[in-house]
């Protein structure tokens, strides 16, 4: 009787884990192990819809025709129970087979609302993407309008929007073929902005070079009455092709040698001062001598001058600095005390006008 059972109940239990499975119960004089089998697929049944109802899956579908269908079966059941007690055979077989086929229709639903889940989770997160998206596009609105590219973003914003609208509606294939467009677009408007960017800084390397090239006239002024013919002679080419220059990279690379040049200017004067080739050992009277130191600190101002452009408070110390300079031009007569005073007070000046260039650049 036991092996009937178990055979019974394998069978059972197969049709509601093989969806293909057709349950055919045979008659059988035992009606007892019948509802057995029935009350123990109930429970079964119900144990799956308490898991899937306290599952993270909320609101799944067919959760109410699901348990209508459940709640039919249960009842089937009582009656099937009703049935046997009666000895209704032939009720009970048709209660018995109906209920069963309830039980595998709700088992058969259960796991294709676990399978979606399952492809749900393995699908992108398109809402996120959007999101990343958006703010990608917000830094290109900002960079277009630092740049002044004047771009036209409503045909981003409403693929956005689009975008949006199908990811809440569950429209994978749509979405996904609406972000693709974004962000082909989003590349196009890269690039453009891009050659922008690239386009206003040959822009201000050339102005920069502009700049320069009264740096280098200073320069070469101040190479050749140091009698650094050789480095004027540099200055010079470099000049030309600084003027020459066409791209960011060869303007910077020109300015970098006008850089080295002026450094090694200042080195060749500080020899020149060690190997007491100073104004101060030629004698010289003293308005040639202050002349001389004058012209130094005048060229020096001038060189400072140019590099002060956009610097007002460096602009303000050159521009006083040459102030003084030519009213002690003016007045060599006066005690050398006091020329001494104006001329420590013209150095101060330069230094502070040209620390603050040195900073800035």
């Amino acid at each position: 009787m036991n092996k009937i059972y178990g055979i019974i109940a394998i069978f059972a239990f197969a049709g509601l884990l093989i969806p293909t499975s057709v349950m055919q119960i045979e008659a059988s004089s035992d009606l007892d192990y019948m509802l057995i089998i029935a009350e123990k697929g109930k429970k079964y049944i119900k144990i799956k819809i308490n898991e899937m109802q306290n599952s993270d899956i909320q609101d799944w579908k067919n959760q109410k025709v699901v348990l209508e269908i459940y709640d039919k079966s249960a009842y089937e059941i009582e009656q099937l129970e009703e049935a046997i007690e009666k000895g209704d055979v032939k009720s009970a077989r048709k209660l018995f087979v109906s209920s069963m086929d309830k039980i595998k229709q709700i088992s058969l639903m259960l796991n294709q609302i676990a399978a979606n889940k399952a492809q749900d989770e393995a699908l992108p997160d398109y809402s996120q993407i959007l999101k990343r998206y958006e703010m990608n596009i917000q830094k290109l609105k900002q960079m277009s309008q630092k740049l002044d590219a004047d771009i036209d973003f409503s045909e981003m914003n409403n693929l956005l929007l689009l975008g949006k609208q199908n990811a809440k509606n569950g429209k994978s294939v749509q979405t996904k073929q609406v972000i693709d467009q974004i962000a082909l677009k989003g590349l196009d408007i890269n690039k453009h902005l891009i050659s922008i960017n690239h386009a206003n800084k040959i822009i201000k390397a050339q102005a920069l070079a502009e700049r320069y090239v009264d740096k280098i006239n200073t320069l070469i002024v101040q190479a050749k009455n140091s009698g650094l013919l050789d480095i004027a002679a540099q200055l010079e080419n470099t000049k030309l092709n600084l003027v020459s220059s066409n791209s960011t990279s060869q303007i910077t690379k020109n300015i970098k040698i006008i850089i080295t040049i002026n450094n090694n200017i200042k080195e060749t004067e500080q020899k020149l001062r060690q190997a007491n080739f100073d104004v101060d050992e030629i004698k010289l009277s003293q308005n040639q001598k202050f002349n001389g130191k004058l012209n130094q600190l005048e060229t020096k101002a001038k060189f400072l001058h140019s590099e002060s452009i956009g610097s007002n408070a460096a602009l303000y110390y050159v521009e006083k600095a040459l102030s003084i300079i030519s009213d002690t031009r003016n007045n060599l007569d006066d005690s050398e005390g006091k020329i001494m005073s104006k001329i420590k007070l013209i150095e101060q000046l330069l230094t502070k006008a040209e620390k603050i260039v040195r900073e800035s650049t």
